[in-house]
């Protein structure tokens, strides 16, 4: 009889990382090259190389996890389907109003703009509709504006279609009944109604999220089709299940059409990791930070939880679905150095990604980037990338960094090679800075979770540089966002709009309002075959003060179907004062004079993933001589004599001191002169600053 394995699939700029757990508690990593003409053909050979190392077979696979960039890349790069827009007459340019708000990044530079709209004005067309702000029909639809839009769309050649009409997400029968039409009369079209999608008031991010939705949606779907069948064929007992952008999974089946809730899904399978490693040794405050080939993703751990929030932005446009809060910059081991015109030195955004990937990897590409520079200054192994299937030449790195920098900046190659280094560090921690000391943390109460590839490469000098104390690098932490996918557990989301005043709430069309939702997730985790016991319903409602423009979310309980008849006006009162409080806590202001009003009523679905026990390595004494493999120069503005230590030989208690690098076969780690580290019982290697 064979084990059963559950696989996790983080496919990345320039690898794919496989991690596979059995049902004893064994854990396999293995990585392969991204293939970026047909991301399916990468996976199913990943699964494959770790059937070999696990010493299993194609039946062995039982559940597979995947983290998609498929829609991301194609948001990135303006890459998605023909698209066109269907809304309310007199609404045609919501998408180009938008909040008439600058981007925040350029608030003060009139050379930065909004980005353009998905979907030009010629293919963003009106129905003659409307609906009122109680959701009463104002206006019937007139359906054949919606059969001339559908001719005007079959001429333009468009492959998807985004619906929304004004005061949809109180009613929905217009766009229910225009889907219809638009389906029979261009069955061979991709159509998204706003209603399904984002059920929630404000009209730009609604209509964005939904444009998204569609503009990505035949992508999305053809994609998982196409690997669901390719898995099934291959591994007959597998079954596929999709990371979503709230860090939790879903049944292949269930993303049909549901595209948008699947951006940025990878980056949070890093975040879910996160939380994990920092719940287990009790560090309840993290910057976790993922530096794979082509971004640098931060997410914030809090109390041992990441942030999930429904107003997020992606490229500059606002996504109104339940997404894990990451940040995601242009810098990762295939970012490119360059000259600018005025002779400056710059690295990044631009990535060699997979191909042709680093001027080492001898694939054709010929620019230096970051991995290029970390190879010639001695902190990668030329036998270790990808396990020593790739072969790097510090000679076609060194010939890369030479022609582009070296010789037009007047430096040793050495020292255009720091340059690089120091420049991608400063990049990573202006970013980690945005994101945490802007906002008002303190980085000296959190510790720095550095992974990916390239993450502990840098991770020293970054913490260094912003006074952060402590770092700790898991083990496999070039597959640490995979090793998360195998642990997410399984969500389903769901809202509804529910504006309504404190005094005019009823305790019954609360109570009620809840227990719908609460029926759509339960029919969700029933389709996933989750246990019983194993399934949490939460609770939460979004609340304001009378005239804010923003909301809070405010928790009301979990299971609390299960544990009360119905609600009484004295809940309706602590839900508000619930929010009154949150509301000092955040802005230190609590007015008991302003109305209160519920605005959306929100409920999550999940069932419990089994955890696995972390590993924990063998005690060992202070001395890790042992895991010595040799010395050899490593630079760090001047050439030091380093010890390289064999992570896998490393033990519980083991301690060292820097300047040194510990390898393993998908990362390195680089600890500063200065600078010392330990292992703790679970294996991971703390830095001290």
């Amino acid at each position: 009889m064979s084990v059963k394995l559950k696989i996790g699939i983080d496919v990345g700029g320039t690898f794919t990382d496989v991690v596979g757990i059995d049902e004893f508690g064994k854990l396999t990593v293995v990585k392969t090259l991204t293939t970026p003409g047909d991301f399916a053909a990468g996976v199913i050979t990943g699964i494959k190389k770790l059937l070999k190392h696990a010493n299993a077979d194609n039946k062995s696979v039982d559940i597979i996890i995947h983290g998609t960039t498929v829609g991301t890349n194609a948001l990135l790069e303006r890459k998605g389907v023909k698209t066109g827009l269907l809304t309310t007459d007199g609404f045609r340019d919501v998408l180009e109003i938008g909040r008439v708000q600058r981007p925040e990044e350029g608030l003060y530079d009139f050379n930065v703009d909004n980005p353009a709209p998905l979907i030009p004005r010629r293919y963003r067309l009106e129905a003659i509709e409307r609906v009122d702000s109680k959701g009463n029909l104002i206006v019937p639809l007139d359906e054949n504006s919606v059969v001339k839009a559908a001719e005007v769309f079959k001429k333009e050649g468009i492959s998807a279609i985004a619906v929304c009409f004004v005061f949809s997400f109180l009613n929905p029968e217009h766009e229910q009944r225009a889907k219809k039409i638009l389906e029979r009369e261009l069955p061979d079209t991709f159509v998204s109604i706003s209603s399904d999608i984002a059920p929630e008031f404000r009209e730009f991010e609604r209509t964005s999220t939904v444009a998204i939705n569609s503009y990505i949606g035949p992508l999305i779907d053809n994609y998982v089709s196409k690997l669901e069948g390719r898995i099934l064929s291959e591994f007959p007992n597998a079954s596929l299940k999709l990371i979503q952008a709230n860090g939790g999974s879903m049944r292949a089946s269930a993303a049909t059409g549901r595209a948008a809730n699947l951006i940025n899904s990878g980056p949070a399978g890093g975040a879910t990791a996160a939380s994990f490693l920092g719940r287990h040794i009790d560090v309840p405050h993290i910057i976790a930070t993922d530096m794979g080939g082509t971004s640098f993703d931060i997410s914030l751990i809090e109390k041992g939880a990441g942030n999930v929030t429904t107003d997020s932005k992606f490229e500059g446009f606002p996504i109104k679905v339940p997404m894990c809060e990451v940040t995601a910059i242009g810098a990762g081991g295939g970012s490119i150095a360059w000259i600018d015109s005025g002779g400056a030195l710059n690295v990044g955004p631009q990535s060699a990604a997979a191909s042709p990937g680093p001027a080492c990897y001898n694939f054709g590409g010929k620019l230096p980037t970051v991995t290029d520079s970390n190879l010639v200054l001695g902190r990668i192994n030329s036998n270790l990338l990808l396990g020593g299937e790739i072969k790097p030449s510090k000679l076609a790195a060194e010939e890369a960094i030479a022609k582009v920098v070296a010789d037009k900046l007047g430096m040793t190659i050495e020292e255009a090679a720091w340059s690089v280094i120091r420049i991608i560090n400063a990049k990573m921690a202006k970013a980690i800075t945005v994101r945490s000391t802007q906002k008002g943390y303190d980085l000296r109460e959190f510790s720095l979770v550095p992974f990916g590839g390239a993450g502990p490469l840098h991770a020293a000098e970054i913490a260094a540089e912003l006074g952060i104390p402590r770092i700790i690098i898991p083990p496999y932490p070039g597959a640490f966002s995979a090793t998360g996918l195998l642990i997410a557990d399984t969500r389903y989301d769901f809202v509804r709009a529910f504006y309504r005043e404190q005094a005019e709430t009823s305790p019954e069309n609360l109570w009620g309002a809840f227990i719908n939702l609460t029926a759509s997730a339960e029919r969700e985790l029933d389709s996933d075959q989750v246990d019983i016991k194993n399934r949490k319903i939460l609770w939460s409602a979004d609340l304001r003060f009378e005239g804010q423009s923003y909301e809070l979310n405010i928790p009301v309980g979990e299971n609390i179907h299960k544990n009360k008849d119905r609600f009484a006006r004295s809940d309706v009162e602590r839900i508000c004062s619930d929010f009154s409080d949150t509301h000092e806590k955040i802005y230190a202001i609590k007015s008991l004079a302003e109305k209160i009003y519920f605005v959306n009523l929100r409920v999550t679905g999940i069932g419990s993933s089994k955890q696995f026990k972390p590993f924990e390595l063998a005690e060992g004494s202070p001395s890790a001589s042992t895991a010595v493999k040799e010395q050899r120069n490593v630079y760090f503005g001047k050439w030091l004599c380093s010890d390289i230590y064999d992570r896998q030989l490393l033990k519980s208690g083991n301690l060292i001191n820097g300047p040194a690098v510990i390898e393993e076969n998908n990362s390195c780690t680089v600890i500063p002169p200065a600078c010392s580290a330990r292992i703790d019982r679970m294996g991971n290697i703390i830095i001290s600053i």
